[in-house]
């Protein structure tokens, strides 16, 4: 493939340091590089009534652009002028390239955000998406089918907080992985140190949850792979949580089926958790191999029954586009897990992550249309399996420019995942890497406070 390269330049107000993903998203037909010959220069600035919008390609003039609106202090303005400019390099990109982006213009990971935002306009949503962010028919039915889905889900209560834990560890990594996360085997020692650790903070987060007089809708404990840990391990990290709040949604994410036991199931249940995630993402066996997951097909299926005896709730994950797997073989894993009929199925598009192996090794994303047809495949088969979409996010470099989807059996919707997805919820996280948003709902406006990333700046910056 022949891609335009190009040096971006451009001077732009802070708010608008998003603006080049637009371009970035046309990647590998453009391809932005420090080193590229030719610059790409983007120029905005604001007139009496208007905001114009200059785009050229070293000093040529490509493309001009007003929109009609008057300065204004407040976000109104910083949202209208950000959508012109990112149109406005759109249609240049689509214009020189001849692709059009399932996506159109959004860059964010949240489109069904927008899509709450538009139905407050007593407009039609669907359609906005199509003629004003150029997003396609099929992907705008589908923001919609996911609005829809999450009717009597969708958290509006001011009083209402999630509870997340990570358990950053693995047993091995895989090489799509991008999270800060350790092979258990190198920091073992720092177990009973980390465990301390987020007791301690989740003491603090009960603590604040009681004075505060919230409401707990959901419990989610992530990785990582918690279920790495040791059974007494673990136990001790949801300890706190479970006596504190039991009855409400509880998830862990058991993920690799090898970590799996009889034991850790039986204490799981013990600690009230209500729901499991059972992760196979393929159930061909040289693929597993390669991604580095050192499990097999046959585990999965095992792991799967067992956990079934104990009536949780099961999650199960699927990536189309990984690398040598083609059609055949991603229809072949759906049907395989359509088999099992897990509550919830999430149907991931291969992303290639800044710090995962993949994009150390060069690879760059799929834009041939297979994914696509895995995709819309999956979607058309748990349709008519009688699952439905229910929450959606974006990343940047997915396969064919895609989406993760995750579906579920009526009923069956995951709180956490709508919560997070639509940031409509408060999230008090605690463990290394962890984030927790306050969302102030009166304000319209949300506050993050990270933790520190890396094992070893966690336990330092909790003393321990």
């Amino acid at each position: 493939m022949n891609s335009k390269r190009f040096r971006w330049s451009a001077d732009l107000p802070d708010y608008l340091n998003d603006v080049p993903e637009i371009v970035r998203a046309y990647a590998p037909y453009i391809v932005l590089s420090p080193e590229a010959d030719e610059e790409l220069n983007l120029t905005v600035r604001q007139e009496r009534d208007c905001f114009l919008v200059g785009i050229s390609v070293g000093k040529k003039i490509v493309r001009e652009e007003k929109l009609a609106i008057a300065y204004e202090e407040g976000l109104l303005y910083k949202k209208l002028t950000k959508r012109f400019c990112k149109n406005a390099l759109h249609d240049w990109c689509k214009e020189i390239t001849g692709v059009e982006l399932p996506y159109g213009s959004l860059t964010g990971v949240r489109p069904t955000k927008l899509y709450y935002e538009l139905m407050q306009n007593n407009g039609n949503p669907e359609e906005v998406l199509r003629d004003t962010f150029f997003v396609s028919p099929d992907r705008a039915r589908l923001i919609a089918e996911v609005v829809a889905n999450q009717s009597g889900y969708y958290d509006t209560d001011p009083h209402s907080a999630d509870i997340f834990v990570n358990i950053p560890f693995c047993a091995t990594r895989c090489r799509y992985c991008s999270f800060i996360s350790s092979e258990l085997s190198q920091v073992r020692k720092k177990i009973p140190a980390y465990i301390a650790a987020v007791r301690e903070e989740l003491s603090a987060i009960l603590k604040k949850i009681k004075e505060e007089n919230l409401f707990v809708r959901a419990v989610y404990v992530g990785g990582g792979t918690p279920t790495s840990l040791e059974a007494d391990e673990l136990k001790s990290i949801l300890e706190p949580v479970a006596q504190a709040r039991p009855g409400v949604e509880f998830t862990v994410e058991a993920g690799r089926p090898d970590s799996f036991s009889r034991e850790k199931l039986e204490m799981l249940a013990s600690m009230g958790v209500t729901r499991i995630s059972i992760n196979p993402q393929t159930f061909k066996a040289r693929t597993l191999c390669e991604l580095g997951r050192a499990h097999t097909p046959e585990q999965v299926y095992l792991a799967f029954s067992l956990s079934r005896e104990f009536g949780f709730d099961i999650n199960m994950d699927l990536i189309a586009g990984l690398p040598g797997e083609d059609f055949e073989d991603f229809s072949d894993s759906l049907k395989k897990t359509l088999s099992l009929r897990p509550e919830n199925i999430t149907i991931h598009t291969l992303s290639i992550k800044r710090g995962a192996v993949f994009r150390n090794d060069g690879m760059e994303k799929n834009v041939q249309g297979i994914v696509k047809k895995c995709v819309d495949f999956a979607r058309a088969e748990l349709k008519s399996a009688g699952y439905l979409p229910y929450y959606m996010y974006r990343q940047k470099n997915m396969a064919d420019n895609l989406e993760n989807v995750g579906y579920c059996l009526p009923g069956k919707q995951c709180l956490y995942n709508i919560d997070y997805m639509e940031e409509t919820t408060t999230v008090l996280s605690a463990g290394a890497g962890a984030m927790s948003k306050y969302v102030h709902k009166d304000e319209n406006r949300i506050e993050r406070l990270p933790n520190a990333k890396g094992l070893d700046d966690y336990l330092a910056k909790k003393g321990v």
